[in-house]
Order: C-alpha cells, then sequence, then structure tokens
C-alpha cells in the first residue's frame, strides 16, 4: 500500500505546514497546566479548531470530531478515488473519552431527562468516522478500532487488507486521541508528570509524562508512491528510525534495545505528548522528511532521550517507526518509490 494523502492536527496546530514549521524550529512545545490536576498537557490549540471552513457541517461537534474532521480532509485532499470506493478506519486508544465522561456525569448530576443527546451521540467512539464519511460524501466502508496496544498499526494492517481485496482504491486511517482531566488523573496518579512541561523518553532520568492529544490520517492507494509496510519486528535495511517512546504505558526499554548507535534514532515525542497514538504522528513526520528529502532537527538534545539522533541531508532508504507495548514490536517501515517493502 503506497502513502498518497497526510493529514495533522496536533499540539503545534493544524496542517502539514504546521508541522513542518515546528520540526524546522527544533524546539519541543511545552504543556499547559490543568488546573484541577496540575497535570501539564499538550493540547492542541483553539484558534486550529474554529474557523475553518472544513468544520462548517461540525459546529456542535467535540474536539475529538473537530480534529478528525480536519485532518481527515487534508489526507483526502487529491483522490480521485469514487466515493464509494474510498473507505475510513478511525484508530483510538481512549475515543472520546472526555465526552464520554461529560455525558456520564451530566446523567448523575442532572438525571436523563436533562442529558443532552447531541453530547451522547458524539460520545460512541464511532461518531467521528462517520462524520467524517457524511461532510465528505463518501459511501466506502468505515470502521472505528479501539486498542489499547497499537490501535493505528492494526488499522494499517486492515486497510491493507481492503485493498488487496479490492474492496476499497483508497482508504483513510486515522490516529485519533485527547486529553482530559480524567487522563490527567490517571497520569498523576500513576506515573509522574513532567515538572516543566516538556514530554521525554521514560528513561530520560526524571518524570516525563505529558499527556497529549491530536489526530494524524494517511490516505493509502495501490500505485505509485512511497510504500508503507507493517511487520512485528524492526528492518535492518533501514536507514533511520523514529522511534515512539513515552507511550502511555510503553515500554521504552525494549524500544533502547532495538536503536542500536550503528541506526541513527529520533524521537519527537515531545511535540505531541504522551499518547497511545505516537506512531501515527512519527509517520507523518517521516512522511515529510520523505517528501522534502531532509532531515529533521532532532528536538532535545541526545543526552535527554538516551538515542543517537538524526543525521544531516537526504534520508537515503527506508525510514522506520517503531513502537513497543509490554514485549511486543510493532515497525512501519517508510520506503521510498521504487524501494522494496
Amino acid at each position: 500500500m503506497n502513502l498518497a494523502g497526510l493529514g495533522i492536527v496536533f499540539p503545534g496546530g493544524a496542517g502539514m505546514p504546521a508541522l513542518r514549521e515546528v520540526l524546522s524550529a527544533g524546539l519541543p512545545l511545552v504543556g499547559e497546566m490543568l488546573s484541577k490536576e496540575q497535570v501539564p498537557v499538550l493540547k492542541v490549540p483553539a484558534a486550529a479548531l474554529t474557523g475553518s471552513p472544513v468544520l462548517a457541517p461540525a459546529r456542535r461537534a467535540d474536539r475529538f470530531c473537530k480534529m478528525t474532521l480536519l485532518a481527515a480532509t487534508e489526507a483526502l485532499a487529491g483522490c480521485k478515488a469514487a466515493p464509494d470506493r474510498i473507505g475510513i478506519i478511525l484508530a483510538t486508544a481512549f475515543g472520546p473519552h472526555g465526552t464520554v465522561f461529560k455525558f456520564v456525569n451530566d446523567l448523575l448530576e442532572f438525571g436523563d431527562e436533562q442529558a443532552s443527546p447531541t453530547v451522547f451521540s458524539q460520545s460512541v467512539h464511532a461518531a467521528a468516522a462517520s462524520m467524517v464519511a457524511a461532510a465528505a460524501h463518501l459511501h466506502g466502508p468505515a470502521l472505528t478500532v479501539a486498542d489499547l496496544a497499537f490501535p493505528f498499526e492494526e488499522a494499517l494492517t486492515l486497510a491493507d487488507t481492503w485493498l488487496a481485496d479490492g474492496r476499497c482504491e483508497a482508504v483513510l486511517v486515522g490516529a485519533v486521541d485527547e486529553t482530559s482531566e480524567v487522563l490527567a488523573h490517571v497520569v498523576r496518579r500513576k506515573w509522574a508528570p513532567a515538572p516543566d512541561g516538556i514530554a521525554r523518553p521514560a528513561q530520560a532520568g526524571q518524570p516525563a509524562y505529558v499527556p497529549g492529544e491530536g489526530a494524524v490520517f494517511v490516505r493509502l492507494e495501490r500505485g505509485n508512491g512511497p510504500q508503507i509496510v507493517v511487520r512485528d519486528a524492526p528492518d535492518a535495511s533501514a536507514a533511520a528510525r523514529l522511534v515512539n517512546v513515552g507511550a502511555l504505558g510503553g515500554n521504552d526499554e525494549a524500544l533502547r534495545q532495538l536503536a542500536p548507535p550503528s541506526v541513527p534514532a529520533q524521537t519527537f515525542v515531545s511535540l505531541l505528548g504522551n499518547t497511545r497514538i505516537g506512531s501515527a504522528f512519527h509517520l507523518a513526520v517521516a512522511g515529510l522528511m520523505r517528501q522534502e528529502s531532509r532531515f529533521y532537527p532532532d528536538v532535545l538534545p541526545t543526552d535527554q532521550t538516551g538515542y543517537s539522533g538524526g543525521r544531516s541531508g537526504a534520508p537515503n532508504g527506508p525510514i522506520q517507526v517503531i513502537s513497543a507495548c509490554g514485549s511486543r514490536i510493532r515497525a512501519i517501515t517508510l520506503h521510498a518509490n521504487g524501494e522494496r517493502g
């Protein structure tokens, strides 16, 4: 399957140009403090979720749906497949849990007669994918994958099956998660939040967790273009590795063993925050590197990440994104045009 389009909403803004600008700056993003839990979080700026004509059908939508719609619309741009031949797979770890808990709180406080049906409809995990399909007038299959371990990788694998079986000519695959007071509460009690608001790998020698949020969509097709391959082990031919460290509940030590000094490795966790969808964010970074034939500078010093850092010049060879959960490893490899996956 080939990478044909990218779309993103993240704490640095909305759109691939915003990602390019933040990467070029080479500086980490600093989380804002949630007043109730006193936990720093990296949130998508409110300005990124307002004003766009794309959001006109989502006037009453929650943050989860708005992030999804913006990123999916950007990834869909330029697609020539017929509407009934375009599928959607949305991957998430926690879903629209902020909306879920808002509905539950309203139900407990005001009773079922006062609970909002609009809030309830958006608390369903599949609501965001359905909103994309309705807004873009897509009539292909739509599915939401909820998985705590490798939600994005599972969605990519399913998309490959849809394309191989001829079920779709193009598939929008997205990974979306959000921050909330509930998630901050968990981080406060289960892990130590970063005192300076900068997300770092867990082995950096100090508290590292800064919950983050965002939406990343890729458009996959059969044909020419950079090829994406998902495996259960690292690719020895990788010219560079982007390591998805700092995932909530992840296993950074397992990842560290797979990044020997012979292969440069970078992490951009401080631009998204600690989430379970970091592999999708790093794939967007890899796609931009491939598109512009350049490496981006390290955001954190190598002594704060434990990795060897990136290279200068153009990436020659596959770029790999590696993630871990427990003892399991998943690797997404992005090959250039003409490379065999």
